[in-house]
């Protein structure tokens, strides 16, 4: 009787699908607050769906996670804006400063509505077999340095690291800096070694990165959020039933909505836990007047912009920038 009991024992997620969900960072960043959440929501719709979340180089490297998506092998994965602009130049828009708004909720309204994002701009993913499922903020990008970055003058003979690129090295040459590419992996030795003079990321990533460690300022100068992309494979989304696929988006913009409020949390506390650290850290917001400067050396960026992301580029930044305007228009006044 035992033999025979045994037999039908059967592990409790055996019947379930397995699907994959690749991030571009590590275990506890916000990418992975996301995937949390997503996940604990998604299963509790559907009973028969197991996800399982990789942190970054377990399956490969921004471009290779994005590949696998677009080859069906991942079901679910973040995408950075930095490698698609590769070959989905539109993508790009997300790398321009002085867009987004200075109140994260009119930016958080857009991220969940927009019709350049979810229309206009899918449309370009759709054609490199890739569906756009949401956008969001990691925080607000800050710059590090061994010196205050108050004016484009500071920036003369800066070595700025960026991710690879072309826009973001136009937004620093703008400012009269020299952008530099360095691997993410890289980053804190190019510090310490002096190849670079400072770079760019949200509060939580020179935390966790530890490249505060080798910096004696963050500088906030409101300059841009620091964008996800989540993509699943298209081909494999039209395949799901309906049912699966309307509960995939509407998670997918429950989980934006949680991450924003998670996000700021999140970056709050790890700059107050870098000056425990290193009580010497310098923190600087640069007011409204020193932002404006910036701003208006930035401008020539966006035809740069247009130009790389002929022929649609024009009409999502001109779509994107219409519906922040009309957005905060509308939140301000409630």
């Amino acid at each position: 009787m035992l033999f025979r009991s045994m037999l039908f024992v059967i592990p409790a997620h055996a019947s379930k699908t397995q699907w994959k969900f690749a991030l571009e960072e590590i275990t506890g960043s916000v990418q992975d607050e996301f995937a949390q959440f997503f996940k604990k929501k998604l299963m509790e719709r559907l009973s028969d769906v197991d996800i399982e979340i990789y942190p970054v180089g377990i399956l490969g490297d921004s471009e290779e996670i994005t590949e696998q998506t677009m080859n069906g092998v991942l079901q679910l994965a973040m995408a950075s804006p930095g490698h698609l602009g590769t070959f989905i130049p539109v993508v790009r828009v997300f790398s321009l400063p002085f867009i987004w708004s200075d109140n994260m909720s009119v930016n958080r309204y857009v991220m969940e509505n927009s019709v350049a994002i979810y229309e206009l701009m899918d449309r370009e993913y759709a054609k490199h077999n890739l569906k756009l499922l949401g956008i969001f903020p990691e925080g607000w990008q800050i710059w590090s340095s061994n010196k205050p970055l108050r004016k484009p003058e500071d920036f003369q003979n800066f070595r700025m690291r960026i991710m690879g690129d072309p826009l973001l090295a136009e937004i620093y040459n703008a400012y009269g800096g020299n952008a530099v590419q360095v691997p993410y992996p890289d980053l804190y030795s190019a510090l310490q070694l002096k190849m670079v003079d400072g770079n760019i990321q949200p509060y939580f990533a020179h935390e966790e990165m530890k490249f505060y460690e080798q910096q004696d300022y963050l500088i906030n100068p409101k300059e841009m959020p620091f964008i996800a992309t989540f993509v699943t494979g298209l081909q494999w989304f039209e395949s799901l039933p309906e049912e699966k696929k309307k509960i995939i988006v509407e998670t997918a913009k429950a989980s934006i909505d949680f991450i924003f409020d998670a996000q700021e949390e999140m970056n709050l506390k790890r700059r107050q836990k870098m000056l425990e650290m290193k009580p010497s850290l310098q923190f600087i917001d640069l007011t409204n007047e020193e932002r404006e400067v910036f701003a208006k050396f930035s401008m020539r960026v966006r035809d740069t912009y247009i130009a790389m992301a002929k022929p649609h580029g024009q009409e999502i930044l001109d779509t994107l920038l219409r519906e922040l305007k009309e957005a905060e228009a509308k939140i301000l006044q409630q």
